[in-house]
């Protein structure tokens, strides 16, 4: 066999050898769970469904209505609408196109309260679930709107986080109750229709609105970006 060929045949093997290791490793970070596709088809309800562990990020895109309850663990639920990804502890929610956000009104989706949630684009109410919530949750919103609606509880939240970013407006309703709560505004805006804070501090820009009951106000830290 001349020389040329048999680098062209040692080339090939090598190359095919390669793809190999490539799928093989694809199909063992699979296996394990790093990166997971979910449908419509795959999903099931919330009552029946798998849980999700150790999801720290989740990003939610698109969604316009639905509800998010913050608990211990993330749950999937079944809806033709909106699709899942999760990529190691990493979760993404976006709703397909030329979705009737209508569709999704009633939609809770179960998410981990000591997961760091960004939500863009978006409407989202955001409730507590039975479980213990006294670890801090973060939420960033951009371009979005987030109403955060009480539960009745003596205390909703332990402690909260929350950077709100273009034009977004974060909205506390329904006797929300978070013993330490953290904003930071960037041309947005703070809404207190009905919250109660033990501790607030406000970080704000020149052009973000705040409104607050005189409850609030009083205990309120406020300060400016200096950016």
């Amino acid at each position: 066999m001349k020389n040329s060929n048999k680098l062209l045949l040692g080339g090939f093997l090598l190359l095919l050898l390669l793809i190999s290791a490539i799928h093989i490793t694809l199909f063992a970070k699979y296996k394990n769970g790093e990166y997971t596709v979910y449908n419509s088809e795959s999903t099931v309800t919330m009552d029946a469904g798998q849980p999700l562990p150790n999801i720290k990020f989740v990003t939610i895109r698109n969604v316009r209505g639905a509800t998010i309850e913050l608990g211990n663990v993330a749950k999937l639920t079944k809806d033709a609408g909106l699709t899942y990804v999760q990529n190691g502890d990493t979760l993404l929610i976006n709703a397909k196109e030329n979705l009737n956000q209508g569709d999704i009104s009633h939609l809770v989706l179960a998410l981990p309260y000591n997961a760091t949630v960004s939500i863009i684009n978006s409407s989202i109410t955001v409730k507590t679930g039975n479980e213990d919530t006294a670890n801090k949750s973060v939420v960033y919103l951009s371009d979005s709107r987030a109403f955060f609606s009480g539960s009745g509880s003596l205390t909703d939240f332990g402690n909260m986080k929350i950077v709100a970013t273009k034009n977004s407006v974060a909205t506390f309703e329904h006797g929300m109750h978070v013993s330490n709560l953290g904003v930071e505004l960037s041309n947005s805006s703070l809404e207190d229709a009905d919250g109660n804070f033990g501790q607030l501090s406000i970080i704000t820009d020149s052009v973000s609105q705040i409104s607050l009951q005189s409850k609030n106000l009083l205990k309120a830290k406020i300060s400016t970006n200096p950016k």
